[in-house]
């Protein structure tokens, strides 16, 4: 029986995890226009917030599945971490219909979700671009929903266990050994509602005195909080604030919960456990009150604090330099109103991004640059801020119509689109050129297409930078066709290294074809430049 538990538990920590990856991975592609005024309506005030976090807490019975559904959206960037915090706040109020209405089961609605979403794949609405990743998300939802029965499911048998009641017997008498259980079948069950609807249930039958029941549901707390803890272990930056934001809640909620009853049982004063027994006669509703309690305590005493707890969150999980990179720094929804504004900062944008092409190349100067960031880490987040200028220029469209705004947005979305591309080929150029030092002859080109394209994108930056003619005339001349000097170096390594394997000539002839590329690419950012108001460069193709 306890290897079955212990499977199904596995197995509901694997669907948990799936689930979560699934949300995560959908909903960053899921930040559309019409849905992301949703989500802000949603969250732009605290009592809305509030009261969305108490029906998800409500419909999920865990507050560690609606804490994790939320970083998912604050990674995706549908929403900013200190609207956000009611949220995460008041789930912990919702999940007491659990412990209030024992009857409540979210495993019709999964198996439901589940059969809805596997014929939406059977359908190929997974291949649709219009819904493929709102079937994606439901699907991680689901799988999420699905986990966390089977963890509820695997935890419950374990009441029955002869060792659980030997050991709840052997602990009748030490209010700080309940208090250990509750927390330690918490991190089992991954659900301090469960883990307090099981406590209540054996105060309905005479196994606990109403104060070890107190006592587990305040264990049961800080277990719910060391589980957050241990399952966001893995997150950095302001994915994991949120965590700290739940632990926090729990945390204080246990401390002030368990002072107010340490006062009330030594001193007799009557506090938390007297009010229960006003709003109830049987000591099973009296204990479900006493979760309630403890979550509106909790969540109200943060919610009031939730200034210095933003500025605690900050200093505990600052925000990581992948995902400064990756958060737009000049564009903000209220420069819309204004299309030339809003061009100038996308404008400024796409400078940012410019400035970061040269550090994707394997030169001797960023070699010594002790803050390099590792390059795939570089090019993910170039990558999502391009994603929003885009999204932010296609919004910019739909509300301006005349005829030289919308040129020079044409422009500018054409420029966005080759720095895109210029982010792709630079990428993957210097991955090919780490792979071609094998040989004096191969080293010695990487070396000079690294060293030479450095230069030229270094060129561009000064051009941009200062406007300066003689810039783009340097410019102008360095962006040449490069064709012929590409086949010529391609032939003479032909012929002087026969004896190169196969893999080294595919490597050789795609950083060729790439460089090409690159330039190809640069000369027309430097014609669309040109043409959108820019230093005008006499260019030609």
């Amino acid at each position: 029986m306890l290897f079955d538990i212990l499977g199904t538990l596995l197995a509901g920590l694997g669907l948990f995890f799936i689930g979560v990856k699934f949300i995560g991975s959908h909903l960053k592609q899921m930040t559309g226009r019409r849905f992301r005024a949703l989500v802000t309506r949603t969250v732009d005030h605290p009592w809305r917030a509030g009261l969305a976090g108490t029906v998800a807490g409500a419909l999920t019975q865990s507050t560690n599945a609606v804490t994790f559904i939320v970083i998912s959206l604050i990674t995706a960037g549908l929403m900013p971490v200190r609207k956000a915090m009611p949220v995460v706040s008041w789930a912990n109020l919702g999940t007491s219909a659990l412990v209030l209405v024992a009857t409540v089961d979210i495993h019709l609605f999964v198996l439901y979700l589940l059969g809805l979403v596997g014929m939406s794949y059977y359908f190929n609405v997974d291949k649709s671009s219009r819904f493929r990743h709102l079937a994606g998300a439901l699907l991680g939802i689901a799988l999420l929903f699905l986990g966390l029965q089977f963890i509820k499911d695997g935890a419950a048998p374990l009441r029955e266990l002869e060792i659980v009641r030997e050991f709840l017997t052997l602990a009748a008498n030490s209010y700080f050994l309940v208090f250990i259980i509750g927390a330690a079948l918490t991190l089992v069950a991954q659900s301090s509602a469960t883990v307090s609807v099981i406590a209540v249930a054996m105060t309905s039958v005479g196994l606990f005195t109403m104060n070890q029941t107190i006592m587990v549901i305040y264990g049961a707390s800080l277990g719910s909080a060391m589980s957050i803890w241990f399952l966001t272990a893995n997150l950095q930056g302001t994915a994991r604030q949120l965590a700290f934001y739940q632990v926090l809640i729990k945390g204080s909620g246990v401390v002030v919960m368990v002072g107010l009853f340490m006062l009330e049982i030594g001193l007799d004063i009557p506090l938390v456990k007297w009010l229960a027994s006003q709003l109830a006669d049987d000591a099973s509703t009296q204990a479900a009150w006493i979760y309630l309690l403890f979550q509106v305590a909790a969540s109200t005493l943060l919610s009031l604090m939730q200034g210095p707890a933003y500025h605690l969150l900050q200093r505990l999980s600052p925000p990581t330099q992948e995902e400064e990179l990756a958060r737009p720094h000049f564009l903000y929804e209220q420069a819309l109103d204004d299309a030339e504004t809003a061009l100038d900062l996308v404008e400024k944008e796409q400078l940012r991004l410019l400035r970061y092409l040269p550090r994707y190349l394997d030169t001797e100067q960023n070699q010594h640059d002790d803050g390099k960031l590792e390059r795939k880490a570089l090019f993910d987040a170039n990558h999502g801020v391009a994603r929003e200028v885009e999204r932010f220029i296609t919004d910019l469209m739909d509300r301006h119509q005349d005829r030289l705004s919308l040129h020079r947005m044409i422009n500018i979305q054409g420029r966005n689109a080759l720095i895109v591309n210029l982010q792709d080929s630079l990428y993957e150029l210097s991955s090919l050129l780490g792979r071609m030092h094998g040989t004096a002859e191969t080293g010695q080109l990487s070396h000079g297409l690294n060293e030479g394209l450095h230069a030229i994108l270094l060129t561009l930056l000064d051009a941009v930078d200062n406007g300066d003619a003689e810039d783009w005339a340097l410019l102008n001349r360095l962006t040449s066709d490069r064709t012929e000097l590409m086949e010529r170096i391609r032939h003479k390594l032909l012929r002087e290294g026969q004896t190169l394997p196969y893999t080294t000539h595919e490597v050789l002839f795609g950083a060729t074809s790439l460089f090409e590329r690159i330039i190809w690419l640069l000369r027309r950012y430097i014609l669309l430049v040109a043409n959108g108001g820019g230093e005008p460069v006499e260019a030609s193709n």
